[in-house]
């Protein structure tokens, strides 16, 4: 069962020693990287993804204050937890808090366009494209 963890001291090296596979390392910001810049822009809230007692992964999201909407900004599973389901269950569960949260019309994200098992899955959890592109990557967003 999936669940988001506050990131502590307890849990902190865990969480930096998260790491996707070789392929994968140009389309994700490291959690070190994503630690740091959510100090500096404290609208960023940084998760651990946890089954059960073990850490697979690490999400983050905020609101963003140049367009004053929620974004899904990281989503990282650990290279060993891959291919279990734990992106889908990730997303699916996210989707669920931040609406019983924020009460929210739609939520937005970006992916690299070469990302395309990232793009499959987000396409089967019912985010549409938006035809917008930032920084190089795609944006889909999600309606509720």
């Amino acid at each position: 069962m999936i669940n988001f963890r506050e990131i502590t001291r307890e849990n902190f090296d865990d969480c930096l020693f998260l790491e996707v596979t070789e392929e994968q390392e140009d389309f994700v910001a490291s959690t070190t990287f994503s630690l740091a810049e959510s100090k500096i822009f404290t609208e960023n809230i940084p998760l651990a993804i946890y089954d059960g007692d073990i850490m697979v992964g690490f999400i983050m999201y905020g609101l963003d204050p140049d367009d004053n909407e929620y974004w899904l900004s990281r989503l990282l599973i650990d290279q060993k937890h891959q291919k279990n389901g734990h992106g889908r269950q990730a997303v699916e569960k996210f989707l669920t808090m931040i609406t019983e949260k924020y009460q929210l019309k739609k939520v937005l994200l970006s992916f690299e366009p070469e990302n395309k098992v990232a793009e499959k899955l987000y396409l089967s959890l019912g985010f549409k494209h938006t035809g917008k592109i930032i920084d190089d990557e795609l944006v889909l967003e999600y309606i509720f």
